[in-house]
Order: C-alpha cells, then structure tokens, then sequence
C-alpha cells in the first residue's frame, strides 16, 4: 500500500509496536550526485507492507524516525549498507535494533553475498522478479509495476528473519553479532574526505606517491560534496594514480591536468605535483 498521510503511517507504526519487527528497504538514485537521493523507503510488519514517498510533502519523515529509533522494534534489513547509509544521510544516525539477513545467512550454511531474491527462494519458496532493480526511482507518477516492485523488494524480510531465526538465534550468535558491528560504526557513514585516498589500489610502500595520493583524493572528495556530483565524474581513480606516479611523464600528466573542467582544483592540483 502506497501511504499517502501521516494518519496511515501512524496506524502501521502502532501495528509494528506489537509485531515488534519490521522489514526496511530504500529505493534510491546516484548516479549522478555524490549524497544518494532517497526515493522509497518500503515497510513491512508481519502482515502488512507500506510504500513511503519521501518526495511528497503530505509525509511527516519525523514519524519514519520514531519507527527507526524505537528500541523495542526489530529493523531487519537484506544487505544494509546502502540502505543504511542513506538513512544515516537523512537522520544523522544509524536505526536501532538492526538485522541484516544477509549477514546471518552465512550461519546456517549459506553465502555471506545471496540476494534477498535466492534467498527468498532458498528459505521461504518464493521468486520475487528483479528485473526493476536498476530503474530510475525519481520518476513520478509511480507505476503500478514499480509499487509491486517494490512492496515484494520488503514484503518478505520480517519472514526471512524468522525463518533464519527458526534454525539459530540470531541475537545469541556471536559470530552474527560481531559481523555487525560495522553496521553501528557512524564513522564509516560520514565519509571523511582525508580518508578517500584508502579506496584507491596503489603501492603503499611509496610514501612519495601516497602523499600525493591524499591530496588529490581529499581534494576531488571535498569537490563532489560541494557539487553533489560523483568523485570519478570530476577525475578518474585511474588517472589520479598516475598523476601520482614519478615515473609518469610531465607531459601526459599535463595533458590530464588540461582533461579537468574545475579550474580551482586544477591549480591546486599543479601546485600539488610541483612538490
């Protein structure tokens, strides 16, 4: 069900205070921005799943918060990161009570890495389609196909994590509990921009090309967050590692340099290289 006012979600909120679990997923756009631009966030109970449109104004978000924080409610999530990323972005913290199915999967004889799909089929014996899996969530009206998309995308998360429960106690499972603390850690969400430089693969043992290396990668990161716009769309990871190489000629990390639209980055990049 496509929720349309606040009353709605109030009622779904009380329903998931008893179940005391949720399913969460996002549908989300960034390939052409820096920050993910939320576009659903989809919520399922035990028997009810409900679509959120962040891009309506008719929707209090604050009452999507009370739901995230709430300490008595189960959040069960299928590979979190991203989606716990974005809402991080939105609210500034990380939700309360997490589960990634994902990440217990791997306890009962499972790869760390299956989908929600497989493991919907391995589990529950149920196919959910992910043929809409990469379409552009921004467009508005929403189609029918997407809506269905998207309730299945949720639908069938508080029951995976029953199911898993069924075969080992989760919230006993050491093991389960350590692989997710990196899903508590804030410090992972708020994307440094001095630590942008350890994405890249480089010889760590040259400390002339690892100095350069941060500088740039801090730069081209602080950039993307001014512009919103893609780190690799303002400079490659390819072409700063050879910006950064001795053996690399002046001449073609001239011609590199020439390739950059930002004229303030790009002095800054010379007066980086002279060094």
């Amino acid at each position: 069900m496509l929720i349309y006012n606040n009353d709605q979600l109030k009622q779904f909120f009380l329903k998931s205070q008893k179940d005391k679990i949720i399913g969460i997923d996002t549908e989300f756009f960034r390939i052409s921005t820096y920050y993910p631009k939320l576009c659903l966030i989809q919520l399922a109970n035990k028997t009810s799943t409900v679509i959120i449109d962040p891009l309506s104004y008719s929707i209090n978000l604050l009452l999507i918060r009370k739901i995230l924080f709430s300490k008595e409610i189960i959040k069960v999530f299928h590979a979190a990161y991203q989606d716990i990323e974005i809402l991080f972005n939105l609210f500034g913290k990380i939700p309360k009570n997490i589960i990634d199915t994902q990440i217990c999967l791997s306890e009962i004889g499972y790869s760390h890495t299956m989908g929600y799909a497989e493991a919907c089929k391995n589990l529950l014996n149920v196919n959910i389609n992910k043929k809409n899996q990469f379409i552009d969530w921004r467009k508005r009206p929403l189609e029918k196909e997407k809506i269905q998309y998207a309730i299945k995308d949720v639908k069938y998360l508080p029951k995976l994590f029953l199911k898993i429960n069924e075969k080992i106690n989760i919230k006993q499972n050491k093991n389960i509990l350590e692989n997710h603390k990196k899903l508590f850690n804030e410090e992972i969400f708020r994307k440094k921009s001095e630590k942008a430089w350890e994405k890249l693969k480089i010889n760590r043992n040259d400390k002339y090309e690892i100095q350069k290396l941060k500088k740039i990668c801090f730069l081209r990161e602080e950039l993307a967050k001014e512009r919103n716009m893609p780190a690799k769309k303002i400079i490659t990871d390819q072409k700063i590692k050879l910006l950064c190489r001795k053996k690399f000629s002046q001449k073609d990390k001239k011609l590199i340099l020439e390739e950059i639209k930002f004229d303030c980055l790009k002095k800054k990049l010379v007066s980086i290289l002279k060094t």
